[in-house]
């Protein structure tokens, strides 16, 4: 899976997971388990914009080096 693919998919996920933790905020239920995968989630999106960033970083500064 590329990595566009991955980031798509896990945004998805968070779109659903945000969905059940708003119905279980409402309903007054406990939301630790879908917290917990909220942040799991979030840092693996972050993981992946930084090694895009930084491969672009990478790219750009061997350009102006020439």
């Amino acid at each position: 899976m590329s990595k566009q693919n991955l980031e798509r998919a896990l945004r998805r996920e968070l779109e659903v997971l945000n969905d059940q933790i708003d119905e279980k905020i409402i309903k007054g239920l406990s939301y630790s388990k879908e917290a917990r995968r909220h942040k799991f989630i979030l840092q693996s999106l972050s993981n992946i914009r930084r090694s895009q960033t930084n491969w672009m970083m990478r790219s750009f500064g061997t350009f102006s080096i020439i």
